[in-house]
This record gives C-alpha cells, sequence and structure tokens, in this order.
C-alpha cells in the first residue's frame, strides 16, 4: 500500500484519536480509513450500525404493511385522500 501524508485539523485528529482510546479501532490509520471510505463510498448498509440486516428490516416492513392492508380491508382504517 502507498504512503500518502496528510494534515489534519487539531479537532479531526482529537476526535479520531478518542475513537481508537475507546476501542473502536485498532489503530490511527484504520479510523482514517475507515472515516474516508464511509464519506467517499458510502456504508455497506444504512441499518449496520443497529445491527440488523436487510431482509430483517424488510421482513418488519412487510409485516407492518400486512396490518395495515388487513385494517384497510376489515373498515377499520380509511383512506387518505
Amino acid at each position: 500500500m502507498a504512503r500518502h501524508h496528510i494534515l489534519l485539523s487539531e479537532q479531526v485528529t482529537a476526535t479520531i484519536e478518542t475513537q481508537v482510546s475507546h476501542g473502536r479501532y485498532k489503530d490511527f490509520s484504520a479510523a482514517l480509513q475507515d472515516a474516508a471510505w464511509n464519506y467517499f463510498i458510502g456504508s455497506p448498509s444504512p441499518f449496520a450500525e443497529y445491527g440488523v440486516t436487510p431482509a430483517e428490516v424488510e421482513k418488519s416492513a412487510q409485516k407492518d404493511l400486512a396490518a395495515i392492508r388487513h385494517a384497510r380491508a376489515s373498515g377499520k382504517l380509511k383512506r387518505f385522500p
């Protein structure tokens, strides 16, 4: 891997060092690489932070939609104009 030398502001450096000291990252370069990846590329899944998979979220959404359809069919829920 090629080395790139960059200069960070004091606030950014302090934030990254805090993340490393709390054990979220193994070292400074891992924290910086993760931050750059998430900023430029994007996280692999918006649900990863909450510990659920996209399939689990979709299953829950389908269950909620089925309950809404059932309530609408039974007359408990009216269509919004």
